[in-house]
């Protein structure tokens, strides 16, 4: 083998990552975390979600995360806690429980202002590197 051709087949693996792309479509992610409180008290059970700035349509994946007991929550995207891809977003959150009695259909508890990406007034930016995020504080 002369020394010229090793040139190219060590050039050819070296690039040969430029050209190999996730067949999946997936972005990568990095890990996500906040806090909502609503009247200063965590905002259990509520949803939060991510919508990327100048998206659209049904294909566009929107990160979110379930709010837990103590007002924390961590971002999905693709599978179970994967954080979201970088950007800026518009941020919706929603509060949805079971009417009082069994007849009533359940109902967002927040204003709905806050459930439009729009009127929301919510808005983060993902990093490529864990992100915390201040914590949401809403008023009903």
């Amino acid at each position: 083998m002369t020394p010229r051709f090793a040139t190219w087949i060590v050039a050819g693996f070296a690039l040969m990552p430029l050209g190999c792309r996730d067949d999946t479509g997936r972005k990568p992610t990095f890990a996500v975390t906040g806090k909502v409180l609503i009247d200063s008290k965590p905002a259990e059970h509520a949803t939060v979600v991510f919508h990327p700035v100048g998206v659209s349509g049904p294909e566009v994946v929107k990160p979110r995360g379930t709010v837990k007991t103590d007002g924390t929550f961590t971002l999905t995207t693709y599978d179970g806690n994967d954080g979201a891809p970088t950007g800026d977003y518009l941020v919706t959150v929603e509060l949805w429980l079971a009417g009082v009695r069994p007849d009533e259909p359940p109902s967002n508890r927040l204003n709905v202002k806050f459930a439009r990406p729009e009127t929301s007034g919510l808005t983060a930016t993902v990093l490529a590197g864990p992100t915390t995020l201040e914590t949401i504080a809403l008023k009903r």
